[in-house]
């Protein structure tokens, strides 16, 4: 059985630091190929939708879109795509603020081959558990521990929240009834599925209600997995005390 390849995209203004970044990883050996590099985080944007790699390794300072952008791009959009950073002493702690973001790793520049080295390895067994744990419950759910299935669906959930999302649905996705799902998930994270789904759509909407005080609330709504208008806000005021519009007012004074 021939070893698996996993595509890798390199993002870097400086062309020769570039260049240099992938020639280190080429000649560690490693299962690992080039599926493209980028100057920007903007390019790399429309490189990643094209050639869907499995991991990033990125800049932090760059014209038009930096690396913490194209972190948080990745984080919602391509949650499967691993992402290192690399970065000079002066924005290091800027850089470690993308934990937020489940950024992998931080490089120090100059990137060292030891360095490099170290922090691919632990990509490489990264990948390697998901794709493990992906084989198990597509084979026979049954294999998983259930403290594994919570971490499963609290994943999903956290992918999918803008996402019309079916508890009777999801329970078939994982081969099991809702009723157990939602008991191994109380039992693990202390909170139903449901009002897990809620908190995750709240503080979503709270955030966008905030930052975007020209977007419409029944937009907001939608972005956050609410298709009808008039019943985010009930939701909304149900869970926070007061309607949509109150809070953004509140977050203004």
């Amino acid at each position: 059985m021939s070893t698996p390849s996993y595509k890798y995209l390199v993002v870097e203004d400086e062309y020769l630091i570039r260049k240099n970044l992938i020639k280190k990883l080429d000649s560690l050996n490693l299962p690992f190929t080039l599926a493209g590099e980028a100057a920007n985080g903007m390019d790399a944007r429309l490189l990643i939708d094209k050639v869907c790699p499995d991991l990033v390794i990125t800049d932090i300072r760059m014209p038009q879109y930096d690396g913490i952008e194209l972190a948080e791009y990745l984080y919602k959009n391509h949650p499967h795509i691993k992402v290192i950073i690399c970065s000079g002493y002066d924005d290091f702690s800027y850089a470690q603020s993308a934990i937020r973001f489940q950024v992998r790793d931080y490089l120090l520049k100059p990137v060292t081959i030891e360095a490099l080295s170290e922090a691919l390895h632990k990509i490489l067994i990264s990948i390697k558990a998901e794709e493990e744990e992906i084989d198990d419950f597509c084979t026979d759910p049954s294999k998983l521990d259930q403290k594994t299935i919570c971490a499963l669906l609290e994943q999903y959930l956290q992918e999918h929240y803008p996402e019309e999302i079916s508890f009777s649905e999801l329970g078939k996705r994982f081969g099991f009834t809702p009723e157990y799902l939602g008991k191994i998930f109380k039992k693990y994270s202390g909170e139903t599925p449901s009002k897990y789904l809620t908190r995750l759509r709240m503080n979503e909407a709270k955030r966008l209600l905030l930052r975007n005080q020209e977007m419409e609330i029944q937009k907001i709504g939608e972005l956050v997995g609410y298709r009808d208008g008039f019943y985010f806000s009930r939701a909304f005021k149900s869970y926070t005390g007061i309607q949509p519009s109150e809070f953004r007012n509140l977050g203004t004074k």
